[in-house]
């Protein structure tokens, strides 16, 4: 009798649990089954939380890392985005934005040498599910180095 009530307090708890992580936004269970309808016209301008991992004089171990907050913004009607930061795909040499659900992704082709090595793109992308913002540049050889990370809200804060 004794295990059969833990069994169901414990599962009580854990629903309580998974109630309140729904409801404060931690995670998502889409349990209506629609996707969710985003901005795609116009401009989005987002207000991002980072932190930046720089590479020292070479790729060796440990990165230089700062939180720094950055904006950024989409435009949907020219197919474009930037933001400000390390290597940034600026205002004045915004990268070209694809659309893919809820990823946006803005790359640029690079040719510049930096850490030894030839860098051939730049790009970051904006999940728009979780506000998750990734940045990296491809360089010489296949590899890529992952610089930047963080979340983003809207500058207006309503949804994305």
């Amino acid at each position: 009798m004794n295990k059969i009530i833990t069994a169901l307090l414990a599962l009580v708890v854990l629903a309580g649990i998974v109630i309140t992580a729904q409801m404060t936004g931690l995670i998502n269970l889409e349990m209506n089954g629609k996707k969710p309808s985003y901005q795609n016209k116009g401009k989005l301008d987002v207000i991002c939380e980072l932190e930046v991992s720089k590479p020292n004089d070479n790729l060796s171990q440990p990165f230089d890392t700062a939180r720094l907050t950055m904006p950024a913004q989409f435009d949907f009607d020219e197919n474009t985005g930037w933001y400000t930061g390390e290597y940034a795909i600026s205002m004045n040499r915004k990268g070209t934005l694809n659309v893919q659900d809820d990823l946006l992704k803005v790359s640029r082709p690079a040719l510049f040498k930096r850490y030894g090595l030839m860098i051939t793109g730049e790009h970051f992308t904006l999940n728009r599910r979780n506000g998750q913002f990734k940045q990296w540049l491809d360089l010489e050889g296949n590899k890529r180095l992952d610089l930047i990370t963080g979340r983003c809200k809207r500058a207006t804060n309503a949804p994305f």
